[in-house]
């Protein structure tokens, strides 16, 4: 009778939700957050630092970075960016599509990989009227313990 003149127009259901909606919330005002921050590096490759894999166009440089523990490994974050044309970081990994002075089209892409002491730098620049890496390639290593 009563509850189901509510029912007929919706108000019961409104308030049976807003009830559910603010009983079902929390806050919490002081959140911890347990992340340490570790260390960050600054490297550069010059065009003669990279190695080839033997495919043309596909180039890679590894690093010794000690602060790549098994603790960051297990736990943390290795973040890698680099230093486009117009000084702007980027992270990796990072793909594009790119055309040449002939309309070719062709690819760069960057992406790495760490273990325990080290980091990889992969590089691919498939432009075929000039495969070579660039002078200089800057990169930023950020290494964070959860």
């Amino acid at each position: 009778m009563v509850i189901s003149k509510y029912l007929k127009n919706g108000t019961l259901a409104i308030l049976l939700c807003a009830t559910l909606f603010c009983v079902g919330c929390t806050y919490n005002e002081s959140p911890t957050y347990s992340t340490t921050y570790s260390d960050t590096y600054r490297l550069s490759i010059w065009r003669n630092d990279w190695q080839s894999d033997g495919e043309a166009g596909h180039w890679f440089k590894r690093f010794s970075i000690p602060n790549i523990t098994k603790d960051i490994v297990d736990n943390g974050l290795v973040l890698v960016y680099y230093k486009n044309s117009l000084n702007n970081w980027i992270q990796l990994p990072y793909s594009t599509t790119l055309y040449n002075n002939y309309g070719i089209q062709f690819a760069e892409e960057m992406w790495f990989g760490y273990a325990i002491g080290t980091l990889d730098i992969d590089y691919v620049y498939t432009n075929p009227a000039d495969m070579t890496p660039p002078q200089l390639l800057e990169i930023k290593v950020i290494l964070l313990r959860l």
